[in-house]
């Protein structure tokens, strides 16, 4: 319920008493001047027509006057139908003078709940005005409200709850009068509501992405060319060519959806469009270029060269080619396929001025045919070039220290193509033959790797020494150091080869009788040599003392019954 306002009440007695005085007297008795519109009940013999003897305003003496007002809440409708709003004191009241405006807004106006009259205010309409929406060129019945004595532009009764009741149909009748079927409260653009899928011409692809404006166009009526309004109805889109046009200028009957589709011009259905028709059939990667690849934008579609490869493709080998029979055509190493891998194979490559052997035969083509750039900037692989020796893709991990021994053959005097370990090197021409365990001694077990100045590690073949203990350990502990001229300087030698040969290590050559300044005879000669020649044991080494050994019988013989014979003794 509304807050009550207090009126005063008149008692039947005191009336019938206030009815008999004068006329000026009953003025002094008046709680005070009715409002301007209700100035013509002014005086106390239009006192009944609002007030009843004995009682406050009564509800039903207004509605007699306010027929209208009185239609609405018998057929259930506004605001006055609530419960709370039926005492019409609650919120008009009288007695204030000409000026007093009739309505009290219990919280402001501007703080009214409009849902409570049947119609919510939403969106924009939440935030206007109460007149904007409530004049008097809005209101249907205007005739029946002035010949109720309302004021058109004073009352709040009389508006149509529909959109164009208050806003122009911009549409021209073209699309029916419900507009919150495309529209929303929070504002006409954009129609949020409007489904174009259920219009005659679903958009798809990307028609979705298409301005309206772009089909819809704006058009202005003959006879008011200023209320423009967006054409909706009569627009043509049966056919392709009713918006876009032919670029193809009728070249191709059939229609534009055969090629293409709505997700764009671009996508070409390939699968319906047959190339194979032209002078060019599509094939391989030709199949998935995009048209416009070859068919640039602007330029006619026929009359383009394709005999030869490089009608379109530039010449990524830049001529090395062009001396061959086929003058560099590509389609003798590549396929429309793709450029690799190249159909230039082995059995080709053998028709060369350079056939594959050994190892080669397993390298990738790129490792030798590399990328060099041009004074272009542009990278080509090379195929030509100057040298096919070894050092023209090797680096000679050797320097020049063994030039001497490689002309002519260069690297093949020593190696081969089945791979560098594979050497074949005459050793003998060096003055150093290589015999028995030597024969199978590997390379670098003498001729060991040393890193050079630029951090480079390369094989010592030049230089080096051919005595035994320039690679060997001297096991005797130098007992058969000699002084010995070499190379004309003189120096500490020992002479392995005396005793030893390059077979093995055993003592092959060595005659005791020979070689010794102590001849084996009778029993000697089958005396074990661990006999005479005993084993040093020393803590980082163990070798046999074999000289100076002392040659008196006693030395050896110090016991009679001391028996050097073989098997007897160990």
């Amino acid at each position: 319920m509304r807050p009550r306002v207090k009126t005063a009440r008149l008692s039947a007695p005191i009336a019938i008493i206030f009815l008999s005085f004068p006329v000026t007297i009953r003025a002094q008795l008046s709680p005070g001047d009715l409002s301007e519109v209700h100035a013509f009940l002014e005086g106390l013999k239009n006192c009944e027509s609002c007030h009843e003897a004995g009682k406050q305003i009564s509800a039903e003496k207004c509605l007699q006057c306010h027929k209208i007002l009185n239609e609405r809440i018998s057929g259930g409708k506004g605001l006055h139908k609530n419960e709370g709003y039926d005492d019409c004191v609650s919120c008009h009241v009288e007695h204030l003078g000409r000026d007093n405006e009739l309505i009290w807004w219990p919280d402001g106006i501007e703080n009214f709940d409009h849902s409570q009259t049947g119609y919510k205010l939403e969106g924009k309409h939440g935030v206007l005005d109460c007149r904007k929406c409530h004049k008097g060129d809005q209101i249907k019945r205007q005739a029946e409200f002035l010949n109720a004595g309302k004021d058109l532009n004073r009352t709040f009764l009389g508006l149509d709850t529909a959109c164009l009741n208050c806003h122009q149909d911009q549409h021209r009748g073209q699309v029916g009068e419900d507009c919150l079927k495309c529209h929303a409260y929070t504002g006409w653009k954009p129609a949020s509501g409007f489904d174009h899928s259920g219009a005659a011409f679903p958009l798809e692809g990307r028609h979705l992405e298409v301005q309206c404006t772009n089909c819809h166009t704006v058009l202005s009526p003959e006879d008011s060319p200023d209320l423009k309004y967006i054409k909706f109805t009569g627009i043509k889109h049966g056919e392709c060519t009713d918006c876009h046009e032919d670029i193809h200028r009728g070249k191709f009957d059939q229609a534009c959806r055969t090629c293409h589709n709505t997700s764009g011009w671009r996508n070409v259905n390939r699968a319906d469009f047959d190339h194979g028709k032209t002078r060019f059939s599509l094939e391989g990667k030709h199949a998935a270029l995009a048209c416009e690849k070859c068919h640039e934008k602007g330029k006619p579609l026929a009359g383009l060269k394709f005999s030869r490869c490089m009608d379109c493709h530039t010449d990524y080998h830049t001529g090395q080619f062009v001396r061959r029979e086929s003058r560099g055509e590509c389609a003798e190493c590549h396929t429309v396929i793709g450029f690799a891998p190249s159909l230039f194979t082995i059995e080709n490559h053998q028709k060369t001025e350079y056939p594959l052997e050994g190892s080669h035969l397993a390298i990738p083509c790129i490792a030798c045919h590399k990328a060099k750039w041009d004074e272009s900037g542009s990278a080509k692989l090379q195929f030509t070039f100057e040298s096919t020796d070894c050092n023209g893709c090797h680096n000679n991990p050797h320097g020049d220290r063994i030039n001497q021994y490689m002309k002519p053959d260069g690297c093949r005097y020593c190696h081969n193509v089945s791979g560098w370990k594979a050497v074949s090197y005459d050793h003998g021409p060096v003055g150093f033959t290589l015999e028995g365990r030597h024969a199978r001694t590997s390379c670098v077990s003498c001729h060991k790797p040393v890193e050079t100045n630029g951090g480079v590690r390369s094989l010592v073949f030049s230089g080096r020494s051919r005595e035994c203990l320039s690679c060997h350990a001297d096991i005797h502990r130098g007992q058969f150091q000699e002084t010995a001229i070499i190379d004309g300087v003189e120096k500490q030698h020992t002479e392995c080869q005396r005793c030893h040969t390059p077979g093995n290590w055993f003592p092959d050559r060595f005659d005791h009788n020979r070689d010794a300044d102590f001849k084996l005879e009778g029993a000697h000669l089958k005396a074990r040599c661990s006999g005479c020649h005993k084993r040093i044991e020393e803590p980082d080494n163990t070798f046999v003392w074999f000289r100076p050994v002392d040659k008196k019988c006693e030395s050896c013989h110090g016991s009679s019954d001391l028996n050097l014979e073989a098997g007897e003794n160990d």
